[in-house]
C-alpha cells in the first residue's frame, strides 16, 4: 500500500476513512448505556483509531476492492466502539478478583 501524495490524506490515512471511522464510532455511542463523559470520549477515540488501523488490513486480507474503504471504516468503527464497553466491564471485573497468592497483608512467613 502506497501513501497517496495528492493531499487527500494525513499521515497516510485518507480523510474519508478517518471521517467514516469517527462516524461509525459516534453512531455506536448512541447505543451505549451508562457511560461517563471521559469513558465516552475514550470509547470514540479508541473506536476511531482501531477502525482506521483495521480498515486497510480488512481490505487486504479479504481481497476487497479499495472502493469499499469507507463502508469498511464505518462498520469497523461500529464494531470497535461496541467492544470498548466490554473492555471497561472486564477491567472492572479484574479489579474485584482476589488472587490467592497475593495476600492483603505483606506478612513474611515465619
Amino acid at each position: 500500500m502506497q501513501i497517496d501524495p495528492t493531499g487527500d490524506s494525513v499521515a497516510g490515512i485518507k480523510y474519508s476513512v478517518l471521517i467514516f471511522s469517527f462516524i461509525g464510532a459516534a453512531v455506536s455511542l448512541s447505543y451505549a448505556k451508562e457511560m461517563t463523559r471521559p469513558q465516552a470520549l475514550t470509547a470514540i477515540t479508541v473506536g476511531t483509531v482501531v477502525s482506521v488501523m483495521a480498515t486497510p488490513l480488512i481490505l487486504h486480507y479479504l481481497g476487497l476492492p479499495q472502493e469499499l474503504d469507507r463502508a469498511i471504516a464505518f462498520f469497523s468503527g461500529l464494531a470497535a466502539m461496541r467492544a470498548v464497553p466490554v473492555l471497561f466491564s472486564l477491567i472492572d471485573r479484574l479489579r474485584d478478583i482476589k488472587l490467592p497468592w497475593l495476600s492483603e497483608h505483606n506478612d513474611p512467613k515465619e
